[in-house]
């Protein structure tokens, strides 16, 4: 009786210490999911959103990253001095932000959902939250000390 007793402690203690490294397992899976997530590859090219789906799957894919966006339309003047700005923006910022267009005719439920009233307007997201708006075409050198200080 006493053998099979010390047999049913070892199989106890053999579970508890496989229960442990499977713990243990888990905790460096998560690690590792979350070091992929901040190493993210980032896009190459500002990214034209074509619908609420993908704007959102993007929201989604970069949490951690600030995601800015440039709500602009084809007839809008203004949208077109800022769209080189934008482009260059991007060309100096890849590796630190995700770059968005959304034009307001094609998507209008992505500028009702951010309530933009007045183009171009440039929306800085992250984590879903709202960091910061400019409504307007700025120029260059406003855009860059904005990012600077967002980085």
């Amino acid at each position: 009786m006493k053998k099979k007793y010390t047999t049913y402690l070892r199989i106890l203690k053999c579970e508890k210490r496989m229960q442990e490294v499977d713990e243990k397992l888990e905790m460096l899976r998560s690690k590792k999911a979350e070091a992929l997530l901040k190493h993210q590859k980032m896009p190459e090219s500002v990214i034209k959103v074509n619908s609420v789906e993908e704007f959102n799957k993007i929201l989604k894919d970069y949490p951690d990253k600030i995601i800015i966006i440039d709500f602009w339309a084809v007839w809008c003047g203004p949208c077109m001095f800022f769209a080189p700005i934008f482009k260059k923006l991007h060309e100096e910022f890849q590796n630190d932000f995700i770059f968005l267009k959304v034009n307001v005719d094609e998507n209008p439920s992505v500028a009702m959902k951010y309530q933009i009233t007045g183009i171009p307007t440039t929306l800085f997201i992250k984590n879903g939250e709202i960091v910061n708006k400019i409504v307007g075409a700025m120029n260059y050198d406003g855009m860059k000390k904005v990012l600077v200080k967002l980085k």
